[in-house]
């Protein structure tokens, strides 16, 4: 099976409204008997105003749009993503806090025709993003697809990314970074940079269950765009074969 990966690179920093989500991924593995170990791995601002984890976590399972389950996930603890930074020409600045949680849910889900879609919403993104209309009113969707049953190819587990990206970038410096991800099945990996979906607002920032596919796309700011997500004269791409991620960022 050939699998494309999405890359969506948003620009952040402090919130309010519940404004604190950084990111986010959500993959699963096929346990047997039709079930799924589900992993919502999920970033947000430390040092934000914003809400906390949620504990716990709705997740929810759709035939199409229909929801089939709302499952409520506990939150197991959390912990600060290290800023790493090499650079001794630089002082990094010390508002700069990131932290990640891990969330499992092991799902049974009888085999379908059509498979199913699993998508968690939360709200909201930093005021500060540079990047997008009205990021503090912008949340994100964590979505992946369980095929169906042609080929079987519900016996499947979804690729996920290896590492995550660096929280800190010199203007005018070159990024070169492994951004590929691995594959439990071996199924070949194609990556491209794309808009990320948004998902729910800061009226009802943690929608229980969540609505069902499909997703509306975050709205950029005039000028940007999937391609050029760093403004007029920086440039990104990712190698659609290896992952290999490079970015000339030249705006602060």
């Amino acid at each position: 099976m050939r699998i494309i990966l999405f890359l969506a690179i948003i620009l952040s920093s402090s919130s309010l409204k519940a404004s604190h989500i950084v990111g986010g991924e959500i993959y699963y593995d096929y346990l047997g008997n039709n079930s799924y170990r589900f992993y919502i791995s999920v970033y947000r601002d430390c040092l934000s105003n914003g809400a906390e984890f949620d504990s716990p976590l709705s997740l929810g399972v759709f035939s199409g749009s229909n929801l089939i389950q709302d499952i409520q996930v506990p939150f197991n603890g959390s912990s600060v993503v290290p800023v790493i930074f090499n650079n001794p020409c630089v002082t990094p600045p010390t508002n700069i806090c990131t932290e990640h949680s891990l969330y499992t849910a092991v799902i049974t889900l009888p085999p379908s025709a059509n498979g199913y879609t699993i998508a968690y919403q939360r709200c909201c993104r930093g005021p500060n993003i540079n990047n997008l209309i009205n990021p503090d009113d912008t949340g994100f969707t964590l979505s992946c697809f369980v095929p169906g049953t042609s080929n079987n190819h519900f016996i499947n587990s979804s690729p996920r990314f290896i590492d995550y990206p660096p929280l800190l970038l010199c203007n005018n410096e070159d990024l070169v970074f492994d951004h590929s991800a691995t594959d439990p099945d071996g199924d070949q990996l194609v990556y491209s940079l794309t808009t990320p979906f948004s998902g729910a607002n800061s009226i009802n920032p943690a929608p229980s269950p969540p609505p069902g596919p499909p997703y509306n796309n975050v709205i950029w700011s005039n000028g940007i765009s999937p391609v050029n997500p760093l403004g007029g004269g920086a440039a990104i791409s990712i190698d659609p074969n290896t992952g290999i991620l490079t970015a000339s960022p030249n705006l602060l």
